[in-house]
């Protein structure tokens, strides 16, 4: 065996165990194949390298140009296999990093081995994921700012409502409070109308003692005025006999008998005014009677006057308490309401900055750039994948 075959196959041999070596630790991946495409330009450069130092540098004639066209080649293959989709994939990221989703990865690129492969499913899945979240965003961008307009309208509107309520309790809180100095008042005149109710049953009861009293008097009258028609009867009838005796007596009875006709005629006259007096006094007791009863039924319906005037007095008390205590229930709901008020502007606060917030967030959105058709093609495109696999 000569030199340069025992050279060259010992070339050949570092260069297998190198190659091997590199496969067991690099084992599909870019840096064994790269290491390969490296190891077997290295391989044919050291072998033309050592047959020219057996040979003689006649031979570079045409180790140089094999060894130069092999090197040209490497370089074409992977600026091919390498340079290329790495130069494209940063461009994709460069699109991508300037807001641009719409730029998509060559489909020749696609089919690459190793981890370019990797690299280019990543990227794609990238792609695709950030077009999916863009649409959500966009969607959901959209509708928090429906949303939140709805809601700075609604805040808006309870705002004003809270407002006009507070306002409204307000004029019902000064209307109860007149109402209450009006129930006081009507509750302070039921009390003197009931003093005065009081005091006239007061002098009723007096007025019909004294009426009482006047009815004895006439009573005790027309008994004395019955004594006196007794007595004018007795003389009326004495002085009948006195006539009757003067008559007889003759001449001499004469002057007697003038004086006994006198005095008949007197106690016929005291007879007469005594019935006449008992008339009246009788007449007088009947209306003094009718007085008496009509005080009575005054008295009564004075009685009854002064029980209603206590139970309005008594119903305006229990007026002025409750319009009292719904007052105070007014109060407190007029400080909730006046809560409320404050907590809906600063509701309408919030709900203004949400919708500054979702506006923001959808001028962000509308600086991405990506197709709403491929996002749609991609959900059902991934909803059919989902089906298959169940």
């Amino acid at each position: 065996m000569s030199i340069l075959t025992l050279g060259i196959s010992l070339i050949i041999l570092a260069g297998l165990l190198c190659w091997g070596i590199l496969k067991l630790v690099f084992k599909n991946t870019f840096v064994f194949f790269i290491g390969s495409i490296f190891l077997l330009v290295m391989d044919a450069i050291a072998c033309f390298g050592f047959t020219v130092g057996q040979k003689g540098l006649i031979h570079l004639i045409w180790a140089v140009p094999i060894a130069i066209i092999m090197i040209i080649a490497s370089y074409y293959f992977l600026a091919k296999r390498v340079k290329a989709p790495i130069q494209h994939l940063t461009e994709v990221i460069k699109q991508m990093s300037n807001k641009d989703i719409t730029v998509n990865i060559d489909d020749k690129y696609k089919n690459e081995k190793y981890e370019i492969k990797d690299i280019v499913d990543s990227i794609h899945e990238l792609i695709t994921s950030t077009r999916i979240l863009m649409h959500d965003l966009d969607t959901s961008a959209n509708e928090l700012l429906n949303s939140s307009s709805q809601i700075n309208s609604s805040t808006n509107a309870i705002s004003n409502s809270a407002s006009e309520q507070a306002s409204g309790i307000e004029e019902i809180s000064s209307s109860i409070e007149e109402m209450s100095a009006n129930i006081q008042n009507n509750s302070n005149n039921a009390l003197e109308s009931k003093n005065i109710s009081t005091k006239a049953n007061t002098l009723l009861q007096v007025s019909l003692k004294r009426v009482e009293e006047a009815v004895d008097l006439m009573n005790r009258i027309n008994k004395e005025v019955e004594i006196v028609s007794e007595i004018a009867n007795q003389t009326n009838i004495l002085a009948l006999n006195a006539s009757i005796e003067a008559s007889k007596a003759g001449a001499a009875g004469k002057g007697f008998s003038v004086v006994a006709n006198e005095v008949r005629t007197l106690a016929e006259q005291s007879t007469l005014s005594a019935s006449e007096i008992n008339q009246l006094t009788m007449s007088g007791v009947q209306k003094i009677n009718q007085v008496m009863q009509e005080i009575n039924e005054l008295n009564i319906e004075t009685q009854k006057s002064a029980e209603l005037v206590t139970e309005v007095a008594t119903a305006n008390q229990e007026l002025n308490i409750g319009a009292g205590q719904i007052n105070a229930s007014i109060q407190e709901l007029t400080k909730s309401v006046q809560e409320n008020a404050a907590s809906s502007e600063e509701l309408n606060a919030t709900s203004g900055s949400l919708l500054d917030t979702a506006q923001k967030l959808t001028n962000v959105v509308k600086l991405y750039q990506y197709k709403q058709a491929e996002v749609i093609s991609i959900n059902r495109s991934s909803k059919h994948k989902a089906v298959q696999t169940a």
